[in-house]
């Protein structure tokens, strides 16, 4: 059998890219290349006996919803507005929004929550808000989850035993009496950090009436460094905002600005709007990335270094010495000198050309620090802008309040001192999170009192005396403010389902405001703010956000005298990583986070961008540690015996188990090769190993904070890694649902762009074939965008008659691979949470997949330089050692709705069919499993129900089909009403949200009313991937409408069809990915990795495409006009 390179072209001439997405896949493993031949691996179909008390812990958010306390839901008594036209009631059937916000670590998200009968049933951003574009993030989608969740807090106790929430009121009113009598003495107050305009006003409120007491927030995954710098160089309450409007070079240190740092979601959409390109006279912005792990902002460099954290203070030092630092450069330079001398010459040349680069964009470059960044490296990176004009334009400091809450480092101090009576948790976990070196759980029991108000009965909880039960966003009322300080509301949708309060109604009472409901107080905000009157204030709730009430620019200097006494006691030279001195850094989960969403199953289940990994997570290292420990995956990859495997063998993945120490603190968990990290760095991530949680997040990973210190909150130094001899199974989804086929991803530089627009057509097998079009060669192309040619196929597919054919676009050269439009899509069509053991086996139910490929470019060469070439033509890859310094391509898979659908010609049953507007239909209630469709469908996107994962209960899967079975109330609450629920033994794919297509057919033929015009308006219809997207990455419309955006960039030049030399005739289509690499930086690369040949070539300071034979291409296509 001939070896399954499966995204690369068969043609020896032609030499096409090389991408692969796993170590096995590089390799061409046996186990392999039989698993890309089938749809489904071999343990999908397996019934093996299953842990069913395993069972029964996962999927609980969306299942196991039965007797949770409550018989129905209630909606909110008064005072919200609805966002809509409508009128102001509910029509059965029709579903009213209504604007709140989602808030992580102080930084809001406007959003429009859908509600069906008085329930939220989906998250939406807010379009009417510019600043986002109408998407939403990962997290705020599946916040719904959380709010339908029978793990979360529902009882009110004091030392474990049920108070009554009059009870638990009244505690509060005896508590603030108690605080006025002592004036606060022995008062603390620990919570989250917040931009509630209400929050910080009744913290103002709380340290005036309660002086003695102290006010502490903590979050583990702290943004305050790039606060204080700008306050010590500038004298002033200043804090960093990004802005990429215009950036057209960025150096990113340490920094993942498109993942989960302050403000991503707004840096996404400017980001991609510099990086969008229609036509070839567009230009794009261009990206520098230094980082120690592997991010999806490194994943979209141009140029990317791999670099240990602790140098990136090194790196700035070194970049500041590129560029003229003025009349302070007498006093920086070898402060900077001094800082740097520790780089090797490679890394200061990269950082060299990179910033030459640069200073040629001066006001429209930007250099951004990760916000886990020291104070000095902050500094440092703020001096930088200012020298190269970017403050004000790429960089504002805005005003911020002085912020005089104490650090929970204070804290701890306190509470060691005896001084603490009473101690007050608003939020958060941290006796999970906080610091190792604090101890912070045993150290409660020396507080007299502790009450927490908690969403979940945690670790937390399990170490007070009090637990309050808190409310979810959606069920309160609130404010925040967005990363450029504007205000957002918080409205209720529904009344607290367990009678569930919130921080400010909690805060309220303890200072003594006269009115205590939560509308009350926002309300009061809103009238301090200066915004008077009722009208005002319905305005502010409709819109979802106050407007022009973003924060003021400061015109406030950097000095550079200021950052010189801040350096003074910068450590300096670097101390050299090395398998004896590793690194450990702490990241934050792109899907968990820091621990706050382990109770979530769409976001357990979703994979991690980069890893692939669900449901736990691993010990990263890179291919050269890897190497140093004897592991390797697999075998084949370096033809030689290793003893400590890291492989996936039947679709799961198999890793040895390691044990990293530092500080005398250890963690032991699955070791993951990941190619791309610093070669002495280990990555951990954080979020895992929760002791107390609910059902879905208990065990899941190991507890990363365990190593974590006051003074090691970003990285540890001076690690080290041993094997304990065992092996682990993760639940990792790297190759399932391998594609085999040519030139799946197609990529190029914006040069080449600018010289052969038609490059993309050069690519695989299409430009060594015309279209396969048969009998039908000569149908003119009006004709073809409503029937389709059947070309020497036996059967006869329908012509659509329908006035809309639908079709999709997605922009390879802006999707950063977020995930948020696969948790998007699983909140819309009520896609089912399956669990570990599920996933492992293969049988995740994700209706789109994110296919992340790495792409290297290591080609063996003969004794000429010359590429090796196998017995199929084919260049060989140089398999000696993983690839260390890969790029990454992202693409997003799901159902193709192809015209000539290889799934309907096997179906016995014609369970899945086209209708009229060209979409693929899926008729549930037909179909008879026998999957024929999924082993026909090359792009495998369709997806089989195993068991009932909606309909029983997960610990009765294996019970005859006599068993009692049925979704209960509640979980049909949760549901999406519009969209059938499947169940066992149906196939089921995404349909290009057709609920939403047949609402706007509906609401188009009433506002027709006689006059026949039905013609729906491009761009009404948002499927649910699309509406998420920030980046505006996916565009969907009316194919057969000339002037509709899909069909403007179907036409263009970059536009492709996966796979479509098979015929498919896919509906879904593709831009190609586009690279701006820099011809004088000492990585560059005239073409991108993946084109197998280029590494046998030099380097040339100059774009340029390879010859290539089109083979008739041209001739072809222009007789027969080219496929639609």
């Amino acid at each position: 059998m001939k070896p399954v390179h499966s995204t690369t072209s068969t043609k020896a001439e032609q030499m096409g890219p090389r991408y692969w997405r796993s170590l096995n896949e590089l390799s061409q493993s046996p186990e392999f290349i039989e698993q890309v031949h089938r749809e489904f691996g071999p343990e999908a179909s397996e019934m093996n006996e299953v842990d069913r008390r395993h069972f029964f812990k996962i999927m609980a958010a969306s299942l196991a919803l039965g007797g949770v306390g409550f018989t129905g839901c209630r909606r909110p008594e008064s005072y919200i507005l609805p966002h809509s036209k409508a009128p102001e009631y509910q029509v059965p059937g029709q579903p009213l929004y209504y604007a709140s916000q989602f808030c992580l670590r102080g930084e809001g998200i406007p959003l429009l929550v859908e509600t069906h009968a008085g329930r939220p049933t989906k998250i939406e951003g807010n379009s009417d808000y510019k600043g986002y574009n109408g998407g939403t993030s990962l997290k705020a989608q599946a916040s719904l989850l959380e709010l339908y969740d029978p793990d979360r807090s529902t009882r009110y106790t004091k030392d474990g035993v049920n108070l009554t929430k009059e009870e638990a009121l009244d505690t509060l009113r005896n508590l603030n009496e108690a605080f006025s009598a002592s004036n606060g003495k022995g008062v603390a107050v620990l919570t989250e950090k917040s931009s509630s305009p209400t929050r910080l006003r009744l913290k103002k409120a709380f340290l005036t009436a309660y002086p003695g007491a102290i006010w502490s927030e903590y979050e583990p995954i702290s943004t305050e460094n790039a606060k204080e710098a700008a306050a010590l160089i500038s004298g002033a309450n200043l804090e960093p905002k990004y802005d990429l409007t215009d950036a057209e070079r960025i150096l990113s240190v340490e920094g993942d600005f498109l993942g989960d740092n302050p403000g991503s979601l707004s840096m996404t959409k400017q980001f991609a709007d510099g990086r969008r390109v229609l036509s070839v006279e567009d230009q794009m912005n261009r990206l520098y990335v230094a980082e120690s792990g592997f991010s999806m902002t490194g994943a979209m460099a141009d140029h990317r270094k791999r670099l240990a954290s602790s140098h990136m203070t090194a790196l700035l030092a070194a970049a500041a010495l590129e560029i003229n630092l003025g009349v302070e450069g007498e006093t920086l330079q070898p402060i900077f000198e001094k800082l740097a001398s520790g780089l090797d010459s490679e890394t200061k040349e990269w950082i060299s050309e990179a910033m030459v680069d640069l200073d040629h964009f001066k006001g429209k470059s930007v250099v951004y620090a990760g916000p886990q960044l020291s104070k000095e490296a902050q500094g440092i990176a703020l001096l930088i802008n200012e020298k190269l004009g970017n403050l004000g334009k790429t960089l504002k400091l805005v005003e911020v309040e002085e912020d005089n809450s104490a650090s929970i480092q204070r804290l701890s101090e306190a509470i060691d001192s005896g001084s603490i009576e009473t101690l007050i948790i608003a939020g958060g976990n941290p006796v999970y999170n906080a610091p190792a070196d604090l101890d912070f759980g045993p150290k409660l029991g020396k507080v007299e009192s502790v009450l927490r108000l908690g969403y979940y009965d945690d670790e937390t909880s399990e170490k007070s005396n009090y637990h309050f039960v808190q409310s979810h966003y959606l069920e309160a009322w609130g404010d925040s403010r967005t990363y450029n300080g504007d205000i957002l509301t918080q409205q209720p949708m529904i009344l607290p389902l367990f009678d569930g309060i919130s921080e400010i109604e909690m805060l309220g009472r303890l200072v003594g405001e006269e009115n205590v409901d939560g509308h009350s107080l926002v309300y009061g905000t809103f009238q301090n703010i200066g915004s008077t009157g009722k009208r005002a204030f319905d305005k502010f709730l409709h819109d979802g956000f106050l407007s022009d009430s973003g924060f003021k620019v400061s015109g406030s200097l950097i000095s550079g005298m200021r950052l010189a006494n801040v350096l003074a006691n910068a450590e300096a030279p670097i101390s050299p990583t090395g398998k004896d001195n590793l690194e450990v850094v702490f990241t934050v989960d792109s899907c968990i986070d820091d621990g706050r969403y382990a109770n979530n199953g769409w976001l357990q289940e979703c994979p991690d961008p980069m890893t692939k990994m669900t449901w736990d997570n691993a010990i990263y290292v890179s291919p050269r540690l890897a190497n140093d420990l004897d592991i390797v995956a697999p075998d084949s990859l370096l033809q030689i015996t290793r003893k400590n495997p890291n492989v996936v063998k039947d679709g799961r993945s198999y890793s040895p188990v390691g044990r990293v120490s530092v500080g005398g603190r250890e963690v032991t968990g699955g070791i993951q090769i990941l190619p791309g990290l610093d070669n002495y760095s280990i990555i951990l991530p954080l979020g895992y190993g929760r002791a107390r949680t609910g059902r879905v997040g208990t065990n899941s990973g190991f507890n990363s904070y365990s190593l974590r210190t006051s003074d090691s909150a970003h990285f540890a130094s001076g690690a080290s890694i041993e094997l304990t001899g065992e092996i682990i199974q993760l639940a990792n989804t790297q190759e399932h649902w391998s594609m085999e086929g040519r030139a799946i991803i197609r990529e190029s530089n914006l040069d080449d762009y600018a010289s052969d627009p038609r490059w993309v057509e050069k690519m695989g097998m299409e430009s060594h074939s015309p279209p396969i079009l048969g009998k039908d060669k000569g149908m003119p192309v009006q004709e073809r965008s409503i029937s389709t040619p059947r070309g020497g196929s036996a059967y006869e597919h329908p012509d659509y008659t329908g006035i809309h054919q639908w079709g999709m676009s997605v922009d390879l050269n802006v999707c950063s691979g977020c995930n948020a439009c696969v948790v998007a899509c699983q909140s819309e069509n009520n896609i089912p949470i399956v669990g570990r053991d599920q996933v492992r086996r293969g049988r995740e139910m994700h209706w789109i997949r994110m296919d992340r490929y790495f792409s290297s470019g290591d080609v063996k060469l003969d004794k000429d330089g010359k590429p090796i070439l196998d017995s199929y033509g084919e260049t060989q890859l140089d398999l000696a050692a993983i690839p260390e310094d890969p790029q990454v391509s992202v693409q997003p898979i799901s159902c193709m709705h192809c015209e000539t659908a290889p799934c309907e010609t096997v179906c016995p049953v014609n369970a899945t069919v086209h209708d009229e507007d060209g979409l693929n239909t899926m008729a549930y209630n037909r179909c008879i499993g026998t999957r024929y469709c999924a082993n026909n469908c090359p792009y495998k996107v369709r997806r089989f129900n195993f068991m009932d994962y909606q309909q029983r209960p997960l610990d009765r899967l294996y019970e005859g089909p006599l068993a009692p079975k049925g979704m209960p109330e509640l979980v049909q609450m949760a549901q999406n009403p519009d969209v059938s629920v499947r169940m066992r033994g149906v196939m089921e794919k995404c349909t290009y949200c057709v609920q939403r297509i047949q609402q706007a057919k509906i609401a188009q033929k009433v506002k027709a009313k006689d006059s026949n015009d039905i013609q729906i308006p491009d761009g009404t219809i948002k499927v649910a991937c699309q509406q998420v997207c920030t980046m505006d990455a996916i565009a969907f419309g009316d194919v057969s409408d000339p002037n509709s955006k899909v069909s403007e960039l179907q036409a263009n030049e970059r536009n492709y069809a996966v796979l479509g030399y098979t015929n498919t005739r896919p509906r879904t289509t593709y831009l190609a990915k586009l690279r701006n690499p820099n011809p004088d930086m000492p990585d560059y690369y005239d073409q991108p990795l993946a084109k197998a040949e280029y590494k046998a070539t030099k380097p040339k300071k100059k774009g340029g495409y390879d010859s290539h034979n089109d083979h008739g291409y041209e001739e072809a296509h222009s007789e027969v006009g080219g496929s639609h």
